[in-house]
């Protein structure tokens, strides 16, 4: 059996790993845990057992993972999930828990969100209501299968107005924070051939209803083009108005296989989230496995090339193509109508 006092003990050095050089332990440790310097050095000492509220705190805190001290193995990861999204209700708890997510990165001042985009963070399509509205849709009919509210058919002008609030709540949380964006000539391919898929299926009520996402489209990346010219995220309430919050954006030549999003904040700490079955994620404080995604992302930016603020050639050239892409999709719309 092993005896707790050296697993308290290894966690103390743990977090004693994790101070600047001119920390004291003792004193980091009374003011994370709101206790008296006496207080923290019995605990310290092993002198009086660190509750496991304690041990949760210090080790949030510090972004410490707890595998070892739980006994698993040193390779193991700890995810955390939500519930299973199987309802309406699910999906708007979902949301939700998104949106605080971004709301508490934000409250750390020295944030910063390292999103791969192997499709278009979603957050740049809720600035937009149709394009929100799309977005919901998809999720909603394709993926999980809710064909019906209150006995009728999906439409978008039926996606509940709660939902697209949500959605434009998390734009503007996104639209707070400092982040490096990696994107390719792919990544922007997912929408247009589910823009596409559903004009021609009669899946969307009308042509007009299919022009007005590519419109929405063409303004969104209009916004993405002058946000990596200056180097700054516009604010959601004027369009013309940069804030203080950096966005960076790389362009990466070679296809990217996954869209991952890393967040850095309180100096010590990483949040990785992940995508599975839809809009479900998996999140992971662990240290050493958001060390390795960071290194991995970091890699993959030096594989790029850095188009916000400078680059001005390949920044164009990269956006005229995705406009062409808009026009051509437009233009294939224009020219049939599945709802003759």
């Amino acid at each position: 059996m092993r005896n707790p006092r050296s697993e308290q003990n290894h966690f103390f050095e743990l977090v004693q790993t994790r101070l600047e050089s001119e920390e004291l332990i003792v004193d980091k440790v009374a003011e994370v845990l709101h206790l008296s310097r006496d207080s923290a050095y019995r605990r310290i000492r092993g002198i009086t057992d660190l509750s496991v509220r304690e041990m949760v705190i210090l080790a949030r805190y510090y972004g410490i993972g707890l595998n070892k001290l739980l006994g698993e193995h040193e390779n193991a990861v700890v995810f955390h999930r939500r519930p299973f999204i199987k309802s309406l209700d699910d999906f708007k708890n979902h949301l939700i828990g998104e949106l605080q997510e971004l709301e508490n990165i934000r409250s750390y001042s020295d944030h910063h969100v390292y999103v791969q985009a192997k499709d278009i963070p979603v957050f740049h399509l809720f600035r937009f209501p149709k394009l929100a509205a799309f977005q919901l849709y998809i999720w909603l009919k394709s993926v999980y299968d809710f064909s019906k509210i209150e006995g009728l058919h999906y439409n978008l002008s039926m996606i509940p107005q709660e939902l697209i609030n949500i959605a434009h709540e998390q734009n503007e949380a996104y639209n707070k924070l400092n982040c490096s964006e990696i994107w390719n000539d792919t990544t922007i391919l997912s929408l247009i051939h589910q823009i596409e898929y559903h004009y021609e299926a009669g899946l969307l009520s009308s042509k007009e209803e299919a022009l007005n996402l590519c419109e929405e489209l063409h303004k969104m990346m209009k916004i993405i083009y002058h946000q990596a010219l200056r180097g700054k995220k516009l604010k959601s309430v004027d369009e013309k108005e940069f804030g203080s919050t950096s966005y960076k954006m790389h362009y990466h030549e070679i296809s990217l296989a996954d869209n991952h999003i890393l967040a850095e904040f309180n100096r010590n700490q990483r949040r990785y989230f992940i995508p599975y079955a839809g809009i479900n994620t998996l999140k992971t404080g662990d240290p050493i496995f958001t060390k390795n995604i960071h290194d991995y992302i970091k890699a993959q930016t030096k594989k790029s090339s850095l188009i916000s603020d400078i680059s001005e050639k390949e920044r164009n050239k990269f956006f005229i193509r995705i406009k062409n892409r808009i026009d051509r999709l437009k233009s294939r719309i224009e020219k049939t109508d599945p709802f003759m």
